[in-house]
């Protein structure tokens, strides 16, 4: 790695920039929920609140455990466990600071080359790792379809027609993107990188995409490293990468679920889980980092409609706030408090 890669890697997961989307986040709970939490009576523990909330902590652990598991699976064992825990926690961490519609990708190659894994490997296992990711949300959405209608995947019906439109058609859109970069990456991978990138090469010809055309070159040559690192697998190694990610997507959607049964006597598991499909496409859109800010207004306006007419709406606001804290301020705080060690106990590559 070189100094400079470094350089980016340690002012990329600086402390520093904890503020920002801490600040944002809790600032838009409370703006949005300070009302309701005045007028709130007093919440009251029970057995119910202590198993939703061992549920949905067990679905945080499946979530990182599968994840771990998968990267040791995609490093062919180079990884050790807890170079693969470490690499987890830090991808997460840097996601949580970087924009999410540019996601922690970038800082993955670094940290895993860090962590001991050659450039080509490095490359190899972000892809993979984000082809399956897509996948997984190309086979979600017809899955949770034989479960509920598709009317339950949006916020419902409201006066304002545009919004509603425009969440249809953002959702839409991106399912058939997400479609398409998933066939775009499999074709690099697995059958062509050099073909597919003068495809896509030619695709960036056009006005609109024309000023990030000078891209395409750089991809190609990831493609081509990656996918000489990943010939000769086993069908095992591709089940067992695939299973993983399955699990850890699954349990990180049903961790709102679980958090949900602490309120509310019977949860529409099937609608609460579309609803969150549905909320991703607009959470990856986001220009804040993690999200921040957009998650916690996307709650209320895509969950709340399913839940509102059996809970309160200062239990809605906790309900947001619980769900923040298990899927993005718990990365925060763990990978602020792994950075400094880290960054310490091993040496770029």
């Amino acid at each position: 790695m070189s100094q400079n890669g470094n350089e980016n890697l340690r002012k990329g997961l600086s402390r520093v920039k904890l503020l920002l989307p801490t600040v944002l986040g809790l600032g838009v709970i409370f703006y949005l929920f300070k009302d309701d939490f005045a007028q709130a009576e007093g919440f009251k523990w029970t057995g119910t609140t202590t198993l939703a909330l061992c549920l949905a902590l067990t679905m945080v652990f499946i979530r990182d455990a599968a994840y771990v598991l998968r990267l040791k699976i995609l490093s062919s064992g180079e990884l050790s466990w807890r170079g693969a825990f470490n690499s987890v926690m830090l991808w997460e961490f840097a996601s949580a600071l970087t924009p999410t519609v540019i996601g922690g990708s970038a800082f993955a190659v670094l940290i895993l080359k860090r962590e001991g894994l050659n450039l080509g490997r490095s490359v190899a296992t972000v892809l993979v790792t984000a082809l399956m990711d897509e996948l997984f949300y190309v086979v979600a959405v017809p899955t949770t379809l034989l479960f509920v209608s598709i009317d339950s995947f949006f916020p419902g019906e409201s006066e304002n027609l545009w919004f509603d439109s425009g969440v249809h058609t953002l959702f839409f859109s991106g399912y058939v993107l997400t479609c398409f970069v998933s066939i775009v990456v499999l074709s690099a991978l697995f059958v062509s990188p050099k073909g597919t990138g003068k495809v896509i090469s030619l695709i960036f010809k056009l006005p609109l995409l024309s000023k990030w055309s000078y891209k395409v070159d750089d991809w190609t040559s990831d493609w081509e490293m990656a996918s000489d690192n990943l010939k000769g697998n086993s069908i095992g190694f591709w089940f067992g990468a695939f299973g993983a990610t399955l699990a850890s997507w699954t349990a990180r959607f049903f961790t709102l679920n679980a958090i949900l049964i602490a309120f509310m006597e019977v949860v529409p598991h099937g609608e609460i889980v579309a609803k969150q499909l549905a909320m991703w496409i607009v959470m990856l859109l986001s220009p804040t980092p993690g999200a921040s800010g957009i998650a916690e207004v996307a709650f209320p306006t895509f969950i709340g409609p399913a839940i509102t007419p059996m809970v309160s709406m200062a239990a809605l606001g906790v309900a947001v706030i619980v769900w923040r804290i298990l899927t993005y301020f718990i990365y925060l705080i763990i990978g602020a408090i792994l950075v400094p060690n880290w960054l310490a106990n091993t040496r770029p590559t």
